[in-house]
């Protein structure tokens, strides 16, 4: 059950990881706006993730919706099982994981695979539909990133690609 108290914890949580984030940022070295350093964009994030957990904080205390008053009582989020939550976890740290030793192409199709069966067919057995979508997915990164803006991916086990 979710409670007012619960969200402003969490609120105050990513708030804290952000200014952790920016603190950790301003140490390595985040340049100008025009020549950025490379912890320009790690504080820009944590700035967005502190904004984000204030956001969360301002938004229970300010609430005039009732917590846990069940569907269509203003609550968009719904409290998912612990098991989904660790699958995704554990799929996106197996991408982080084997993204050099794979490649770019093979390791993003795999992880969309994962999600968009699970999340967007819900284990219904049809693979075709989430197989396409994964393969459509990871080739308009693939051209956008490597082809349109020419920043360099990692190759892994298909290095002529």
């Amino acid at each position: 059950m979710v409670t007012k108290e619960s969200g402003r914890r969490e609120g105050f949580f990513w708030v804290g990881i952000g200014v952790i984030i920016c603190v950790l940022a301003w140490k390595v070295d985040l340049g100008s706006f025009r020549e950025p350093g490379s912890g320009f964009v790690a504080f820009i994030a944590g700035l967005f993730l502190s904004a984000l957990g204030l956001v969360m904080v301002l938004s229970r205390i300010y609430s005039k919706v009732s917590i846990g008053a069940g569907p269509g009582s203003g609550q968009p989020f719904r409290e998912a099982p612990v098991s989904l939550l660790l699958f995704t976890v554990g799929v996106l740290l197996g991408y982080g994981l084997f993204l050099e030793t794979l490649g770019y192409n093979v390791t993003t199709f795999l992880l969309m695979w994962a999600l968009f069966y699970l999340f967007y067919e819900k284990g219904k057995g049809r693979l075709g539909l989430s197989f396409l979508v994964s393969l459509a997915t990871t080739g308009v990164t693939y051209l956008i990133f490597e082809v349109w803006l020419r920043s360099q991916l990692p190759r892994g086990i298909f290095p002529w690609w």
